[in-house]
């Protein structure tokens, strides 16, 4: 049996292990190097297709709608019908159960034909592309200046930014709060607690000295070490909540 062969079998049975335990960025790595040392082999352009449609529906727009664009690997600014129908045709013949054995085929077999009932009719597809268009426009976050406590709502495209605080003016790296604090009651405040803050937050890749050091050039920024001693903390204080502008 040929060498080359041989060990694209062998990759190709640990993508395929991958895959039925749903390491789905695994599965794809191995199924490459399959590719790559036999080009003829069947099978891993089957399971490349299972992981790209799988992985595109692990990530909806924003939290809450499938990216049916992204599931079918088309740009979401794709107007060209013949485009979208022969994606929908390629994947098919990739994923129909009756020809592609893999596991999770027939789940991202069912996801493409989804994706292409929306995008093929044009009313689904406005109505579609109306919702997308109003989630991108509206998305936020909710962040907490670590030094004067003050909550601020950002633009979606914001988040992991470097900031200024509209209250205290110094710079603090926007982390999204998955929850807002509880709200003292009768009153326009919350409750907050030093530990559970994103507090010494440093900017990463900002710093020249690499990864985690401080800038330069911003004389707010503090250091891990003084992170850790405010992060040992424990104090409750009392902020308005504010809305960024």
């Amino acid at each position: 049996m040929n060498t080359n062969r041989a060990e694209a079998e062998r990759l190709l049975a640990i993508g395929e292990k991958l895959l039925e335990s749903r390491d789905l960025n695994g599965s794809r790595d191995f199924a490459i190097l399959a590719q790559e040392a036999e080009p003829l082999l069947e099978g891993s352009d089957q399971i490349l297709a299972i992981v790209d449609v799988l992985v595109a529906a692990e990530k909806p727009i924003h939290n809450s709608q499938l990216d049916w664009y992204a599931i079918l690997q088309v740009d979401r600014t794709c107007q060209n019908l013949d485009l979208i129908r022969k994606q929908y045709r390629r994947l098919g013949l990739l994923l129909h159960p009756d020809k592609n054995p893999f596991s999770l085929a027939d789940h991202a077999f069912k996801l493409v034909t989804d994706a292409w009932a929306v995008l093929s009719d044009p009313v689904q597809k406005a109505l579609y592309d109306g919702e997308v268009a109003g989630l991108v426009e509206t998305a936020s976050f909710w962040t907490a200046c670590p030094y004067c406590y003050f909550l601020f709502e950002y633009p979606a495209d914001c988040e992991g930014c470097c900031l200024r605080c509209q209250n205290c003016e110094r710079s603090f790296h926007g982390l999204s709060i998955p929850s807002l604090p509880p709200l003292v009651p009768g009153q326009e405040a919350y409750y907050c607690n030093w530990g559970c803050l994103p507090m010494g937050f440093v900017f990463g890749t900002l710093g020249s000295n690499g990864p985690g050091s401080v800038p330069e050039n911003d004389p707010n920024a503090v250091s891990n070490g003084a992170a850790s001693e405010l992060g040992s903390l424990s104090a409750r204080k009392q902020g308005r909540p504010q809305k960024g502008v």
